[in-house]
């Protein structure tokens, strides 16, 4: 299974690939079990419990909260609730994200190897092909002066991920 996320939502998709899939709520609901038994494989890589509680607070608020922008507040509020301890609670998901200190290496590592369990074979090939589209402005995440293959040129665009053609999108 692959996830694709629409981050050229206003341009036609590209020739020979197929339309950009959304990924609802519902959908994500139903793979709870699964991601509570990904984010166990990282349980001894952090330094205490509380750093694992919290990284599953942000998970799920990046996947699951239904809030305009993927912010640590948001997120925090959404999923916490508002009430006295709303604060507080966004207060220490922030320094979670902005100064907890964990083992990234370590981190990656077993994400690798969870990666490799899933999709790994001995004469597998994995392919990632970038899609960079032209934008304007500065207010986009990546937006610089690049070569970019869709116009051909060094231009202001943004880069993105396109599932190869011929491949599932679920």
């Amino acid at each position: 299974m692959s996830l694709v996320f629409d981050v050229t939502a206003d341009l036609p998709p590209p020739m020979g690939r197929p339309a950009v899939q959304e990924l609802t709520p519902e959908k994500v609901a139903s793979l709870a079990e699964e991601l509570v038994a990904y984010h166990q494989h990282f349980a001894p890589l952090f330094y205490r419990r509380e750093q694992l509680e919290w990284a599953a607070v942000y998970l799920r608020g990046l996947l699951t909260a239904d809030v305009p922008r993927k912010n640590i507040e948001a997120m925090a509020l959404c999923l916490l609730g508002v009430g006295t301890h709303a604060e507080r609670q966004v207060r220490v998901l922030q320094q979670f994200i902005g100064e907890g200190k964990w083992d990234d290496e370590a981190l990656l590592a077993e994400h690798q190897c969870l990666v490799n369990e899933t999709l790994g074979e001995e004469d597998g090939v994995l392919i990632i092909d970038g899609f960079d589209f032209p934008k304007h402005g500065s207010h986009s995440v990546g937006v610089a002066p690049q070569w970019c293959g869709n116009i051909g040129k060094k231009d202001n665009c943004q880069a993105g991920l396109c599932e190869p053609q011929g491949s599932d999108v679920t």
